[in-house]
């Protein structure tokens, strides 16, 4: 197992930045730098990778629809989708487009869900419907479980590192 994020030792290349997406934000990153978000319990990161131009866009998705709090389009699955998209696309990407999903914990394992809403399972549902009618596949994913988790996406390799307590990293 690999130190946690830490790039292949015979990945030669400079990684200029490693952008740090909060929670409700998102990013963009080119194959120099790499995307980072932590603490996504219910919460899903959806990552969209335009492999031609070595491009990623990642956001972390509090919510899967907007309600009047407002917020950045990242917050919510709905609308971060398209947001996604629109960043991809004005940075020059082009189709073919493929995504990732990572998050969508159920974080409290055990509690009736008469007393606790599925925000997971609504963001996780939300997710694949956005991605669907947008026209992106999702080429892998690792959701769900009862484990929070952290992510590093590299945009050059096109792959994301997933990271948990109990697992260690992982590479999808």
């Amino acid at each position: 197992m690999t130190a946690l994020f830490a790039p292949d030792s015979c990945d030669a290349r400079e990684i200029v930045r490693t952008i740090t997406v909060p929670m409700g934000r998102s990013a963009i990153a080119s194959a120099s730098e790499l995307l980072r978000t932590v603490g996504l319990g219910s919460c899903v990161a959806i990552i969209i990778f335009a492999p031609a131009q070595q491009l990623a866009a990642l956001a972390h998705c509090m919510l899967a629809c907007a309600d009047d709090r407002g917020g950045d389009d990242a917050k919510y699955v709905e609308t971060a989708v398209p947001a996604l998209l629109n960043a991809l696309r004005a940075a020059g990407a082009q189709a073919p487009y493929a995504a990732v999903l990572v998050g969508g914990a159920s974080m409290f394992p055990g509690v009736d869900a008469a007393f606790v809403r599925d925000i997971a399972g609504d963001n996780l549902r939300s997710a694949r419907v956005a991605l669907h009618d947008a026209g992106v596949p999702v080429r892998a994913a690792d959701v769900g479980g009862h484990v929070g988790r952290s992510v590093l996406v590299d945009p050059r390799l096109q792959r994301v590192t997933v990271h948990t307590i109990a697992a260690g990293d992982r590479c999808l």
